[in-house]
């Protein structure tokens, strides 16, 4: 027993000496475990941040709306150091009732008139675009067409973009060269891309189906939840709405637009854009047409020189004739025959908006989708028009100061109710300037349903 209790009296005698021991490891663990969690915590947080800085950066490069699957192009920034080559074929056959089709007031483009009836190549295109390498995206675009028994090739596009990895802020782009520029929503697509067969008579009017001068632009997409776009340019000024530049930078753009989500089935967007420039002896041509009024023949008065002459008495005869119907050679031209067959000398400023709405029904575009589409422009000129007399001397012209504005818009729908077939009207307007004296606005009713086989083949007709 005494054995026993000295024993316990050793182990108390322990206990009570390390006690002080123990709590100051136990102490010593619990700081450890302290920091270890501190570096923890610090250590995901900073990943979290960083994951936060690469999803915002995802959110704003692929920040705007997806276009219609009718309107998606393959992306070719992924085909890294190897052109992507593409063509696009568009055949056509038409017929019309008026042999003309002239718009008063309103001087039609070399692309804004309408296409060669019968059968005809349309407008093709032929696409080469690769990145140049990790900061640069290159494109060339090429048109090719037939207009009056004439093939022609057309520059349409060949620039460069910045891509992401460029070295500048987030969100920002600048593209240089000649592109399809940013003005209301069709003049970004290629002419394959839209949802009619002809573009709507506001872009035939005033430029000439598209706007595509030489120029360098700059977009920026906002870090903002909504989505959100701004951006400008500048340009040569010799594609139409101006012509005949001189010194080389004579127009400048600015834009903005928002758009964003409604639910889970439909999209919004919204836009407004301004371009201004000067014109310079601007005609119906574009990229260097300047004073050159389309349709001429340069070689016209050679050709009458090799024609033979008229007899004295076919000439009094057509004197009579026009001196009978009121239109003699010495009849002075009409305000809406200055705006339709001058060339023009002055300032203009284009105006332009732009909405869009989408809404799949069944929740998936590609089975079922309704795209209601507006754009409403406005054109302010100042300056001269000049109108040469092709029934005098080439030397005899008439000028007459006109100032005044101009408007024009169109409204669209289009119906996707089964994954190939789509049906889609069109109304387009335009108000032509009270200086024009003309007593009637023009306008346009489309109809149109396409059979789409996939995204490289689609067959349409349309009624206008």
């Amino acid at each position: 027993m005494r054995a026993i209790a000295i024993c316990a009296l050793l182990a108390a005698g322990a206990l009570v000496l390390l006690a002080p021991d123990r709590a100051r490891a136990q102490a010593e663990t619990a700081a450890q475990l302290a920091d270890e969690i501190q570096a923890l915590r610090s250590e995901y947080e900073e990943r979290i941040r960083t994951l936060e800085k690469q999803l915002a950066k995802i959110r704003a490069q692929s920040a705007a709306p997806p276009a219609a699957p009718s309107q998606r192009h393959a992306a070719t920034t992924d085909n890294a150091f190897n052109p992507a080559i593409g063509v696009v074929l568009d055949g056509r056959a038409a017929t019309f009732s008026a042999d003309e089709s002239e718009i008063p007031g309103f001087r039609l483009g070399h692309h804004g008139e309408r296409g060669d009836e019968g059968l005809s190549l349309g407008h093709t295109e032929a696409t080469l675009s690769s990145n140049v390498d990790d900061k640069f995206h290159g494109a060339l675009t090429l048109g090719i067409g037939a207009h009056d028994g004439t093939t022609e090739l057309d520059l349409e596009e060949a620039y460069i973009r910045t891509l992401p990895g460029a070295g500048l802020p987030d969100g920002l782009r600048i593209k240089a060269g000649r592109a399809l520029w940013t003005l209301g929503y069709l003049n970004e697509l290629h002419a394959h891309g839209d949802d009619f067969a002809d573009r709507p008579l506001p872009y035939r009017v005033y430029v000439d189906n598209h706007w595509n001068d030489d120029g360098v632009e700059f977009s920026w997409v906002l870090p903002t939840d909504l989505y959100a776009e701004a951006g400008g340019g500048v340009f040569r000024g010799d594609d139409l709405p101006f012509g005949g530049s001189e010194d080389g930078v004579d127009a400048v753009s600015g834009w903005a637009r928002i758009g964003g989500d409604i639910g889970a089935n439909s999209a919004w967007r919204i836009g407004a854009y301004v371009l201004d420039g000067a014109s310079r002896n601007r005609a119906g041509g574009g990229h260097g047409h300047g004073g050159e009024a389309h349709g001429e023949d340069e070689h016209a008065e050679e050709h009458e020189d090799d024609e033979h002459e008229e007899d004295e008495h076919d000439e009094h005869a057509g004197e009579h004739e026009d001196d009978e119907h009121g239109e003699g050679e010495h009849a002075e031209p009409t305000h809406a025959d200055f705006l339709t067959g001058g060339a023009f000398t002055g300032d203009g400023r284009l105006w332009g908006a732009d909405i869009r709405y989408t809404w799949a029904p069944t929740g998936n575009p590609r089975e079922s989708e309704v795209i209601l589409q507006g754009e409403y422009f406005l054109l302010k000129e100042e300056g001269v028009y000049v109108l040469t007399d092709d029934e005098e001397s080439e030397e005899e012209e008439h000028s007459e100061r006109l100032d005044g504005s101009s408007a024009g818009w169109y409204v669209q729908a289009v119906y996707k109710f089964l994954p190939r077939w789509r049906v889609g009207a069109r109304y387009a307007r335009l108000e032509p300037p009270d200086s024009a004296e003309i007593t009637h606005s023009p306008y346009a009713i489309a109809v149109m349903g396409d059979w789409t086989n996939s995204e490289f083949g689609r067959i349409r007709a349309q009624y206008n």
